[in-house]
């Protein structure tokens, strides 16, 4: 009964609700213990759990954050003294709970927003995440404290010495902790609202001893530089935690992006236990900021050479036919234009042939689309076996096909049109049709422009066609 009961609870989303606040409550524990400042501490664990929530589960998590942000404010009540009723501690638990949800709301939705317009890319998504968190880190801070002031859970005169800390707090949490907290969520929980790029689970995993040597020599550094910081006792040696950067780099460059997450999160953990362990709240404000360039550095190595694979996809994109593999026509007009400026500068010449599948409309109808897109992918492979290296073959449109033939004269480009014809009656549509191709032919002129040149060559098609097709036509 009590495991039907559990199931129940489960599918329903109330224990995954339970567990989201005892693990927001716990966080908030957490926080506290590196708390260095009136109610600011190096980070706040909870606004990364918040932020991943709403991001994950979306406004389902909002009454569970709701009763773990009311829940905190009694115990902020009791742990600095307070003198506020459960009535009063109450309303004020309602307006930081308001606060601190609608900010982070805020900045989960525009997240969603940009992953829905980029495709769920990573790398826009980690550089969108990094601006998102600045900026809603501050949005909370000032939401918050007007949320504290106007409860009275906080003299006015605090809030302008801790606003700084406090927002540099959140914003560390958020930037180190939210994307673990995030493909936690996204692992366990039913229906996310929020999809990701399978590259952050899936890409392939080194060793995990590899990693894990890795972690513990990040571990040792940063180990070392806070005990030197505990005995030498100056500001200088608290700097040294910014060198830190190097070996979360090798990290970052040799690991996947899970494990980069989970080390900045294993490594934040530490830096809040040697703050609390050995007494170097003073220093708090320094590792503050060294926890956060760290992440953003780290991030940044994640996204940049994603990013500049994008763009590399992306240009391929452009630059080619999808279907046949030629070049684009905005790849062909770029080069002709190119090897106009050449042709001109040396005197040189070149040639554009024009090749058009003879009764192409046909081939759709009488064999369908697929066949039509075959015939299309055929043609393009037997071009590119006649064409030399510095031929540029482009899918022009529809069934149009253009070849740029640098350094070649009209009389060669029609012996080349002559080998492509022979190549064109190979190709067979279902295994038995053959099909043919009419080719219009044109030579450079000096006072040429890309739409000039073509248009000779493309007249020339036209005539080979109106010849009865499976011709050969240069422009005189």
């Amino acid at each position: 009964m009590s495991h039907v009961l559990i199931q129940r609870l489960w599918s329903n989303g109330w224990l995954q609700g339970l567990l989201l606040i005892v693990a927001w409550l716990l966080l908030w524990c957490v926080g506290m213990l590196a708390e260095y400042a009136y109610h600011a501490s190096v980070w706040f664990p909870p606004s990364g759990l918040t932020f991943a929530a709403l991001l994950v589960v979306g406004f389902r998590s909002i009454p569970f954050l709701f009763v773990a942000a009311v829940i905190s404010t009694f115990f902020t009540v009791a742990l600095y003294d307070i003198d506020s009723s459960a009535l009063d501690t109450l309303y004020a638990g309602a307006k930081f709970a308001i606060a601190h949800i609608v900010a982070y709301g805020i900045g989960a939705s525009v997240l969603k927003y940009i992953a829905d317009h980029e495709e769920h890319r990573l790398p826009i998504i980690i550089i969108g995440f990094l601006i998102i968190a600045a900026a809603i880190s501050l949005l909370a801070t000032a939401l918050v404290l007007i949320a504290l002031v106007t409860s009275e859970l906080m003299p006015s005169s605090e809030a302008p010495d801790i606003w700084l800390a406090f927002w540099v707090g959140d914003m560390v949490a958020l930037i180190v902790l939210a994307p673990l907290f995030a493909s936690i969520l996204l692992n366990s929980y039913p229906k996310p609202e929020f999809h990701i790029t399978p590259l952050w689970f899936l890409e392939k995993q080194r060793s995990i001893r590899s990693f894990l040597y890795k972690l513990a020599i990040n571990i040792a550094f940063i180990t070392i530089v806070m005990l030197m910081t505990a005995r030498i006792d100056t500001l200088e040696s608290a700097f040294l935690a910014f060198f830190l950067v190097i070996p979360q780099m090798w990290l970052t460059f040799s690991e996947s992006t899970f494990r980069t997450v989970a080390s900045l999160a294993i490594l934040s953990f530490l830096v809040v236990f040697w703050i609390y362990t050995l007494g170097l709240q003073e220093y708090a404000f320094i590792y503050q900021f060294a926890i956060a360039i760290i992440a953003t550095t780290a991030y940044f190595g994640v996204a940049i050479p994603l990013l500049v694979m994008d763009n590399e996809n992306l240009r391929q994109r452009v630059m080619s036919d999808s279907l046949t593999r030629a070049a684009s026509r905005d790849f062909l007009i770029q080069q002709v234009e190119l090897e106009i400026q050449r042709c001109l500068r040396g005197h040189r010449v070149m040639s554009l042939l024009v090749i058009d599948i003879d009764r192409f409309k046909d081939i759709n109808d009488n064999f369908g689309h697929a066949a039509g897109d075959q015939a299309l992918m055929q043609l393009s492979e037997v071009v590119k076996q006649v064409l030399r290296g510095t031929d540029v073959l482009a899918r022009f449109g529809g069934d149009e096909f253009v070849a740029l033939l640098p350094d070649t004269t009209q009389s060669q480009a029609y012996r080349i049109a002559e080998r492509i014809q022979v190549k064109v009656k190979e190709i067979r549509i279902n295994g038995e049709h053959s099909i043919t191709a009419s080719i219009g032919i044109a030579e450079f002129k000096p006072d040429d422009v890309f739409s000039s040149f073509f248009s000779r060559a493309d007249q020339a098609l036209y005539w080979a066609k109106d010849a009865g097709r499976d011709r050969i036509r240069a422009y005189e």
